[in-house]
């Protein structure tokens, strides 16, 4: 126990005063003599015995009203056991990611934990708020009381090891602060990839925010399949993360015009496809949506299909060129010409987006500088060697471009036994790293002093297909003496890729938050940019020009919306693009908290205030003493009144 005036307390001293004047006799008794004297003697024996305990009951009581008055000019109080709310450095994370969209007691997630922070957290509490998009440093509830009420939802989605980091850089340099780290978050189990990031010397306190209900469906994707001419199929894969007999409408709008609708349920499965047939050229403004009452921003997909030009491939051959004619045979994506090696059309190779050298003896200088000119448009070129080729030929041009140098033939036979999976030329060609794969045989090579990425190795760790900036070189021919790499299931994705990725061609829909590379076929004039428009947002992207036509790049945090954007030149509309949001929190499993280390988990920020309030609060026992007063002088005037 403490007091707040101590001082106070030195006049107890005073209580010695009434002991004294109660301890010394200095009322005398006066003796009366009757006849009967052992009567009386016994009577005056027995007063004298009753007053001297009633005087001794009236002091005690007396010494005690008057201490216990002292004591409460003294102010005594019982220290708290706690000074958090005072000398606490609180950093606080609000998830206002998409998967708060959920439904809790009082609308969303997010509604939820702005109200119970805003009525729970001390008015004059300073403390640092940030969210997955916005950081409020060293602020009080007063300042920013708006701002957490206009809080609106973001595609980032922080892991939560990423949040702590952040948190732990926000914190004051004050070093006689407690820290203490608040989240409040659905916590998902896809943000969270470790246990024991969080530090012991702080105390973390997390808040896991529960909905109502936990069902979700998702667009996860759509792709463009069998398409003739004009006709063609919409696949959709439409997820739920339960079963359910309820049935979910579906529908596919190019603006505001109904093209398609349908409906599903998931009864017996967590997957549905739904596919439309459609015969529309263009649909520049798609959008499919589904009708679902959990997260909302997962329940709309927007694509654009325009009619874009098509991929220009062109080779120049020295043998038969029967494969090449069969793996770009598809005459809606690529416009593929084919030379004999003194019969080749330069102006077409000029305007090729792929040229692949198939199995020349020699390069001819002509063909070395256009070559060079592609390779510079960033155009990917492909080199197939021939049987016998003019080494010190090849060689030059290889030189002139700091790629490799071939050494000699090499007569020993060899086989495919890596696939680099992780190269960009084979992105999307496997579902999984295989180990059993049947590689073809390499029975003549070149020896080749690899320069570049490999993405095919034989058994002598040399590279069989290499790559650097654009230029792919095979180190053998790939005619039926060279090797059987023209019968490998292989070939088809390795070409086809090669062809594909030349261009930047305009996918069906691009993702947010991703660093996406768009070839637009358009011809920008000096000063020309293009700009990505809707409605009244407006932005420049990267972009470069190549030629006839433009390579725009968006950033990571543009744009920051999913929807359709128009592509324009000054007033000039060009084609538009559709940009999504990431699927990921569309799953909504929740991370077991209780694996966690060094965490505290409280069930509601109310109770978590609260108990630190009642921790900080200072137990004042003035009053008591005053009752305790009271309670004595009472006792001091039953006494003299009852006890005879």
């Amino acid at each position: 126990m403490l007091f707040k005036n101590p001082a106070v307390l030195y006049a107890l001293c005073v209580l010695i005063i009434p002991f004294f004047v109660h301890l010394f006799q200095l009322r005398r008794f006066k003796k009366e003599y009757f006849t009967n004297v052992a009567f009386l003697k016994k009577i005056q024996q027995q007063s004298r015995k009753s007053s001297k305990v009633k005087k001794w009951l009236v002091l005690l009581s007396r010494l005690l009203a008057f201490a216990a008055i002292i004591m409460a000019f003294a102010q005594p109080y019982f220290p708290a056991e706690d000074t958090s709310i005072k000398d606490e450095d609180l950093v606080v994370y609000l998830d206002n990611s998409f998967s708060m969209q959920q439904e809790g007691a009082n609308g969303t997630l997010l509604n939820d934990a702005v109200q119970s922070f805003i009525t729970s957290i001390p008015a004059q509490k300073e403390f640092t708020l940030f969210t997955s998009n916005k950081v409020y440093q060293n602020t009080t509830l007063d300042k920013i009381k708006n701002q957490l009420l206009e809080t609106g939802f973001t595609a980032k989605n922080p892991s939560l090891k990423s949040t702590y980091l952040k948190a732990q850089n926000l914190f004051t340099t004050e070093n006689n602060k407690r820290k203490s780290f608040l989240a409040l978050s659905d916590f998902q189990a896809n943000t969270v990839d470790s246990n024991d990031f969080f530090e012991k010397e702080i105390h973390n306190i997390l808040i896991p925010l529960q909905a109502k209900e936990q069902q979700n469906v998702s667009i996860d994707s759509a792709y463009i399949a069998n398409k003739i001419n004009q006709d063609y199929q919409m696949h959709i894969r439409v997820s739920s993360n339960k079963k359910s007999e309820d049935i979910f409408p579906i529908a596919l709008y190019n603006q505001d015009q109904l093209l398609a609708k349908s409906s599903i349920s998931f009864t017996d499965s967590l997957v549905r496809k739904v596919v439309f047939n459609l015969n529309e050229k263009e649909i520049l403004y798609g959008r499919i949506s589904l009708e679902d009452q959990s997260l909302d921003y997962d329940n709309r997909l927007f694509f654009g299909i325009d009619s874009y030009q098509k991929i220009k491939v062109a080779a120049i051959s020295a043998e038969e060129d029967r494969f090449l004619k069969k793996i770009f045979a598809n005459k809606e994506t690529f416009d593929f010409h084919s030379f004999k090696e003194n019969e080749a059309d330069y102006s077409v190779l000029e305007n090729a987006d792929f040229i692949i050298v198939n199995e020349l003896s020699q390069l001819p200088t002509s063909l070395q500088t256009l070559l060079q000119q592609k390779l510079k448009q960033e155009k990917n070129v492909l080199i197939i060697p021939g049987s016998d080729i003019d080494i010190s030929n090849y060689n030059a041009f290889l030189g002139i471009l700091n790629r490799a140098k071939i050494i000699e033939k090499n007569s020993q036979e060899l086989k495919l036994t890596q696939i680099r999976f992780s190269h960009p030329l084979l992105k999307n060609v496997f579902r999984k790293q295989i180990s059993n794969f049947d590689y073809p045989t390499v029975y003549e090579s070149y020896k080749i002093n690899d320069y570049g990425s490999p993405v095919l190795i034989t058994n002598d760790n040399a590279g069989f297909l290499t790559e650097k900036n654009h230029l792919y070189l095979f180190k053998s021919a790939l005619n039926q003496e060279a090797t059987n790499f023209k019968s490998s299931p292989l070939i088809v994705p390795v070409l086809y890729n090669m062809a594909w990725q030349s261009v930047s061609i305009p996918q069906l829909y691009y993702e947010v938050g991703e660093v996406n590379a768009i070839d637009i076929p358009t011809p920008l004039h000096e000063d020309e940019v293009l700009h990505l428009t809707q409605g009244d947002a407006d932005f420049i992207p990267l972009q470069r020009k190549l030629n006839e036509q433009v390579k725009i790049t968006t950033a990571s945090d543009l744009p920051l919306l999913a929807g359709n954007f128009e592509v324009r030149k000054q007033d000039e509309f060009i084609t538009s693009l559709g940009f999504n949001y990431n699927r990921k929190e569309s799953d909504l499993k929740v991370y077991p908290l209780e694996q966690l280390q060094h965490v505290e988990i409280k069930n509601s920020i109310t109770q978590y205030f609260s108990s630190l309030r009642n921790q900080s609060e200072v137990d004042e026992l003035w009053k008591w003493f005053v009752i305790f007063a009271l309670v004595f002088l009472a006792i001091e005037m039953l006494l003299l009144k009852f006890l005879k």
